[in-house]
């Protein structure tokens, strides 16, 4: 076959085929596994909530991770019976939350140090092969990106070997919201 047999619409349409089947591969991120840690803020229920919405809508599974935060001057494996207990409880709570979603949940405790949780979460993803982590925190800045979040947020930013969602509530500071006095506004 010569190059002059070829039709040009024809490489043209092909061109066009295969470039609109990227874009439908592309445009609907299909997550197999999201990893949720549990960090024991009230953001934490919201990133839950929409990483089971995530799932339910997807076809995925959600791993909830529970750190354990162990002191510098304790090893590793040192016995928590109460705190273990008390993450364990949250994890079976976040794990009923997924089952209302018709999602399969895996529950894992993991041990870290206090700079070290997003080292730890990110051995967690790579490990079951997440392509998202959904991760509840407050904003504690108005101010735009100069310390928005908790240092640990950032952490997770920085070592994910994946996509980050931070799931946020409400602002820091005042709540409060002005309104108009009755003489200002005119009918």
């Amino acid at each position: 076959m010569k190059i002059a047999d070829i039709d040009p619409r024809e490489v043209w349409r092909t061109a066009r085929r295969r470039a609109k089947r990227l874009a439908r591969r592309t445009a609907a991120v299909r997550y197999r596994s999201i990893v949720v840690p549990l960090l024991g803020r009230e953001e934490t229920v919201h990133a839950v909530d929409l990483a089971c919405r995530l799932a339910a809508d997807r076809g995925a599974r959600v791993v909830l991770v529970a750190p354990l935060v162990v002191e510098p001057e304790l090893p590793l494996n040192a016995q928590f019976p109460e705190e273990t207990a008390a993450l364990r409880v949250r994890l079976d709570e976040a794990a009923a939350i997924a089952e209302s979603y018709g999602v399969g949940a895996k529950k894992r405790l993991v041990r870290t140090r206090e700079r070290a949780l997003g080292y730890e979460l990110a051995e967690v993803a790579r490990d079951h092969g997440a392509e998202l982590i959904v991760i509840g925190s407050p904003v504690e800045s108005r101010r735009g990106f100069h310390r928005a979040f908790p240092p640990e947020v950032f952490s997770v930013l920085r070592e994910a070997p994946c996509r980050v969602m931070v799931a946020t509530g409400s602002f820091a500071g005042r709540s409060t919201v002005r309104t108009f006095e009755k003489s200002a506004v005119r009918a």
